[in-house]
């Protein structure tokens, strides 16, 4: 900064300012400049003010210098002319050497940026910066310079070159003052491991800053659930060994001591005992404190208040602790709030489903009282129409105090498709299928299917129409017609028929239905003719009822629950067409076990026969193996066969499937199995039972052991699976690939 001093100034000072120019500014505007300036013209030449122009110019922070001089100007006066040295500002930023990490992630982590106002300190605040970025995602021998060039334009070009080094491991994980856990055990609880063998496939021993701070919270909630309720969790000190490319956390722990529930009280409130209120609890008098069973308890107290319509309950535990004796004293006070009632019910999202027929899966009505448990079961059921992605619930304060109103948004699925697909089993060969369905035709929730099979052994044609709610009501009506060949190896059948289907939700869970079928039956290709396998044609009509128990979470993909199905069939008789009855149980068990690893349980039993001194018609008459049922084998190795080895089915039987399954995400699963049963029945002289019985026989049962994934494409549901035989026999392949179409179990 230059002050007034030239001679013509000392002469003329006190003269009257006849012009003020700015000169040498390019980025800066002169407005601005002016802005600033107190001189004016038209009035005396200041010094003191003009050290106090050059000042408040100094404080826009966009100079290196200034200088003020004057002229002669018109008519005597002094014309003020101020020359300014602008602060270059930044041009272009480069980066060179960042293989790992993307430039855009690394331009939002420092100041520094084209156009910016350039500033020497900018240049050790990126490297700093850059240096603490790397450092967090574990490239400790990082090392970043800064280049700086004047380029043509008078701007400052950046370029910052990065060495990245290599990504430090974690060697090991130290642990002080801990005494009621081991390292093993608080390890288990981290989500940071230190290196092992096999590092380089899940990328462990990785340094992940954010991780760790978690890390730090989730050794505090372990120790909390212990009753360490005083435990003090220190931030991790990291050492970093530069030559061996290995990082040793260090972990300080101050346990305190473990303290237990002593009396735990609540009152009378709401129209529910204290009594009550505390049963069903996890935190019990005398247990170790648990921080999170207490958390539950909370939810637990809440949602018993909720579905008697408080929606609003506050629950505040209020803890007495006595450091003597090191018991956790609870009384745990309620404030249910005012009863509350459904209001508004609100359907968005829905481009294509029309509202009634997400409203009437609701289980109660605008105006009703407010029920959280009913309010889960109507998300459950608009899950399992099966018609979006996602379903989200939300509730708000109504229009009163004493309104609730709920926000149903919903994202469409595509429930209609034209598709076309292929696959492949040992069996079938190669199999095409072809369908045109809409499982929610025009939005209404009614479904329409015309689909064709075709493989080397089958080919079915069928056209189906149901309507699962007439009316809005509980009542379902289902139409459908079909047309099918079947190569049974000892048998071919071809068939023609249709059926009508009428049922009703009983409950939630509990359906019941009633149906009629009748079909045209033509039996060839028997080489053998034996009483119970002739070339013939035969009708039947009948009706069957059945009873379906269902309390599975999730239609599709299902973690909990039961399905209970039992079936009977009574053909003939006062019906016309041949005499038989069949019956059937089946039962499915899923359940979580640990994380998102889910167990399933799977059983059948069927029994079938004639009556009227008719026998059990061959083609109604039990097969078994394939994806559906015992995987690993086809259906030639299961159950009584033929003279000449083909399978003959059988009049009953067991099937038992074991699963472990595994979701990736929430339509792809993996899945490993035991699968073991078989096929019982009579047979005519020469055919072969040897595998097998007459009858129901647990030491006598086929079984297997394997793996596959199970996936919902735009088609449906899809599964490819390959299974082991356990009991292998002469000339039998080791094992069968399987694939199929269609819900698991």
């Amino acid at each position: 900064m230059a002050l007034p001093g030239s001679p013509l100034y000392a002469q003329d000072a006190g003269t009257t300012v006849s012009a003020i120019k700015i000169q040498g500014n390019k980025r800066v505007d002169s407005s601005t400049i002016f802005y600033y300036i107190k001189t004016e013209v038209g009035k005396p030449l200041s010094r003191p003010l003009i050290r106090k122009d050059i000042e408040q110019i100094y404080s826009l922070g966009q100079f290196t210098d200034i200088q003020v001089d004057t002229r002669p100007g018109k008519d005597g006066g002094v014309e003020v002319i101020f020359v300014v040295k602008e602060i270059p500002s930044v041009g272009e930023v480069a980066f060179v050497g960042n293989d790992t990490l993307d430039a855009s992630d690394l331009r939002d982590v420092i100041s520094i940026k084209r156009g910016v106002t350039f500033k020497e300190h900018l240049v050790n605040d990126t490297i700093q910066k850059l240096t603490l970025h790397y450092h967090e995602k574990a490239f400790f021998l990082v090392k970043v310079d800064v280049k700086t060039a004047v380029n043509a334009n008078g701007l400052i070009d950046i370029t910052i070159n990065i060495e990245e080094g290599e990504k430090v491991k974690i060697d090991e994980i130290r642990f002080i003052g801990n005494k009621a856990f081991d390292d093993g055990d608080l390890e288990d609880v981290m989500e940071t491991e230190d290196t092992w063998i096999f590092s380089f496939i899940d990328d462990s021993g990785i340094y992940k800053k954010d991780v760790l701070k978690v890390d730090v919270l989730r050794l505090e909630a372990f120790y909390q659930d212990n009753g360490y309720i005083r435990v003090r969790v220190h931030e991790p000190r990291i050492e970093v060994n530069r030559e061996d490319k290995e990082i040793y956390i260090e972990i300080k722990i101050e346990e305190g001591l473990q303290y237990k529930f002593g009396t735990i009280t609540t009152q009378d409130v709401g129209g529910f005992s204290g009594q009550d209120l505390l049963a069903g609890l996890k935190s019990k008098p005398g247990a170790v404190y648990n921080i999170s069973f207490l958390r539950e308890d909370i939810l637990t107290i809440t949602e018993k208040f909720s579905e008697k319509g408080f929606a609003y309950t506050d629950v505040n535990p209020k803890a007495a602790i006595d450091d003597e004796t090191r018991i956790v004293d609870l009384n745990i006070e309620i404030d249910p709030g005012r009863k509350v009632y459904v209001g508004k019910i609100n359907v968005l999202g829905n481009t294509r489903t029309r509202d009634n027929v997400v409203r009437r899966e609701f289980r109660f009505k605008e105006g009703e009282l407010f029920n959280s448990k009913k309010l889960k079961r109507s998300k459950q059921r608009i899950n399992n129409l099966g018609f979006f992605e996602s379903v989200k619930i939300d509730t708000n304060r109504g229009d009163t105090p004493g309104e609730i109103d709920i926000d149903t948004t919903v994202t469409e699925r595509p429930t209609g498709s034209i598709s076309f697909g292929a696959g492949f089993s040992s069996v079938d060969k190669v199999i095409f299928n072809a369908s045109i369905a809409q499982d929610n035709v025009f939005g209404t929730g009614r479904k329409a299917n015309l689909s064709a099979d075709i493989s080397a052994r089958r080919t079915n044609f069928n056209i189906s129409l149901t309507e699962p709610r007439v009316f809005d009501s509980d009542v379902s009506a289902g139409l459908s017609l079909f047309n099918s060949r079947s190569d049974f190896f000892s048998f071919d059948t071809r068939s023609q028929g249709g059926g009508l289907t009428f049922g009703k939700n009983l409950s939630e869970t509990d359906w019941a239905g009633l149906n009629y079928r009748f079909s045209k039956v033509k039996i060839s290709d028997v080489v053998t003719p034996t009483p119970i396998l002739k070339n013939e044609t035969r009708n039947t009509s009948r009706i069957g009822g059945t009873f379906i128990k269902d309390s599975r979470d999730n239609f599709l993909n299902p973690s909990k629950g039961w399905r209970h199905v039992v079936r009977l069939e009574f053909a003939g008789s006062f019906l016309g067409g041949t005499d038989f009855y069949k019956t059937g149980y089946e039962i499915t068990y899923y359940r979580k076990l640990v994380g998102k690893l889910v167990g399933a349980v799977h059983g059948a039993i069927n029994f079938a026969d004639g009556y009227n001194e008719e026998e059990l018609p061959a083609f109604e008459r039990y097969f078994m193996g394939g994806a559906n049922s015992l995987r690993g084998f086809t259906i030639r190795q299961v159950g009584p066969l033929t003279a000449a080895g083909d399978p003959l089915g059988g009049e009953q039987s067991l099937l038992l499937n074991v699963e472990l399954q595994y979701p990736l995400t929430e339509g792809f699963r993996l899945f490993g199995f035991y699968d073991r049963g078989n096929v019982y029945g009579r047979g005519s002289p020469g055919d072969n039972i040897a595998s097998t019985d007459t009858s129901f026989n647990l030491s006598k049962m086929r079984q297997s052991v394997g793996g596959g994934i199970r996936f919902f494409s735009p088609f449906g549901p899809i599964s490819l699976a390959y299974g082991f035989k356990l009991d292998q026999r002469t000339g039998e392949s080791a094992g069968e690939f399987h694939f199929s179409a269609g819900n698991a179990f």
